[in-house]
């Protein structure tokens, strides 16, 4: 039996290999030294007393996954959703697979190395010796793109949790999409909608459009990076039809948060297509500038967080 507690480091579950991120609550068993996540230690338990295992839902922290709430009234407690945990969760799931696939190919491998000695003593070894061994190599980029956007995710949150005056929601799912917003501050100046993500490289907002029209693009490291405002566009849409004609008089701003990356000289943010892009500093002063929506904050947050439910 495991201690079930919230462990104070990123670690691994002994026996699925999902990630389990510092402060995930999971299973330490002290007797083998290792963390457990909840799925697999329920598995693990009532498999030793030989009975089914009741159907839990689980979350990605390996939580218990809450029944379904009512929407939250005006002036209840928000709730508290985690930064990057889906990303976290996509990045746990492929890296598994992938190390699958390559450990099975390595295995393979030495099987057919096993079976060809066996049957050409003479040739097998001269084919097996000529035949390069498949390697357990890096992850691949792909894979490692959804762990490198969950810190991004994370670094933001870290931010937001200091700013006073607003209420933030974390990893929403885009209703009928797997698509998932990061981030949603609600202060006095409307909603705002950020997208978080980790790159490296300068900043740049540049009209490539010539003289007689406007064409704005973003790039980042010199590449154009422009599909990202178009992302942000279709997720301050999503929060458009979500408030509805209730609060039609809210302003909704589209905000690209890059963690890592460089600005010029000229340390300053950039709008695209009526997108801001900036830094993680840069975002306490902009979503809680001054604004005519102070007395409606907890109700746009409630409207959203009874609409978006978590990604998680």
């Amino acid at each position: 039996m495991g201690k079930l507690m919230e462990i104070r480091r990123d670690d691994r579950c002994a026996t699925c290999s999902t990630e389990l991120a510092a402060g995930t609550t999971a299973y330490w068993i002290q007797t083998d030294r290792i963390v457990r996540c909840v799925p697999c230690q329920t598995d693990s338990e009532t498999s030793q007393l030989g009975t089914a295992a009741p159907e839990i839902p689980v979350g990605a922290r390996g939580q218990r996954a809450k029944p379904a709430a009512q929407s939250p009234a005006i002036g209840d407690a928000p709730q508290r959703d985690s930064a990057g945990e889906s990303a976290q969760r996509e990045y746990g799931k492929r890296s598994a697979r992938e190390l699958a696939k390559k450990e099975q190919r390595v295995a393979e491998d030495a099987e057919w190395r096993d079976m060809i000695k066996e049957q050409r003593p003479v040739l097998g070894r001269i084919a097996s010796a000529l035949t390069a061994k498949p390697q357990i190599t890096a992850e691949s980029q792909a894979t490692r793109a959804w762990k490198v956007g969950a810190e991004g995710e994370r670094r933001v949150a870290e931010v937001l949790d200091g700013v006073g005056g607003i209420e933030v929601l974390r990893d929403r799912l885009v209703p009928s999409s797997r698509a998932n917003i990061d981030h949603m501050a609600i202060g006095p100046k409307g909603v705002f909608v950020i997208d978080a993500k980790k790159y490296t490289g300068q900043v740049e907002a540049r009209d490539v459009g010539g003289l007689f029209r406007t064409d704005e693009r973003l790039y980042v490291n010199n590449r154009d990076r422009t599909k990202l405002v178009d992302g942000v566009l279709r997720q301050v849409e999503v929060v458009r039809l979500v408030l509805g004609p209730d609060f039609a008089d809210v302003q909704i701003q589209g905000v690209l948060c890059f963690v890592g990356c460089e600005w010029g000289w000229i340390v300053r943010t950039k709008r695209v297509k009526g997108v801001t892009a900036l830094w993680p500093n840069a975002l306490p002063d902009h979503v809680s500038a001054a604004g005519a929506n102070t007395d409606q904050i907890t109700a746009i947050a409630a409207r959203l967080r009874s609409e978006l439910r978590p990604a998680a």
